[in-house]
């Protein structure tokens, strides 16, 4: 079974989001999300559950992982919000399979998804399809996740 961690900054909104429509557009992958600044166990932002529960997700259960509590043994790809994660987990972990979700669908040339977490709902809203649209794409133009869905 492919293993895939998603991070952001506080593993609050963005990962958790993509972590849960990643696990819904895929039922056979091993997938979590962490955070490098955050402790783990913390709720998701109220926001980002609101927003992933109208389109069938519920968070309501999940709580943050700091990103030194993962176990990177044996993952297969991290994807991440920023290229600035994406840099701070190539420098911890130097032969990690590691892009921004952006960056491994392909198709943009702004690799940042932008932290919703200083905005409203709608800035959620926003941020939850800016994740959508990529993790399609990535499942459109990525063989290997063909047979897992």
């Amino acid at each position: 079974m492919m293993k895939l961690v998603f991070i952001c900054s506080g593993n609050t909104s963005r990962s958790p989001m993509a972590e849960g429509l990643f696990r819904k557009m895929v039922g056979n992958v091993d997938v979590s999300s962490a955070g490098f600044s955050t402790q783990s166990g913390e709720n998701a932002d109220e926001y980002a559950c609101l927003v992933c529960r109208k389109h069938g997700i519920d968070l309501s259960d999940f709580k943050t992982t700091n990103i030194s509590d993962v176990d990177f043994n044996g993952v297969d790809l991290v994807l991440a919000a920023t290229v600035e994660n994406r840099e701070k987990i190539k420098r911890f972990y130097p032969n990690i399979n590691a892009h921004t979700i952006k960056e491994y669908s392909g198709r943009y040339s702004d690799l940042d998804i932008k932290d919703p977490s200083d905005g409203g709902l709608g800035d959620y809203v926003v941020c939850y399809f800016e994740i959508k649209e990529a993790l399609e794409k990535i499942l459109k133009t990525h063989r290997e996740f063909e047979v897992l869905m």
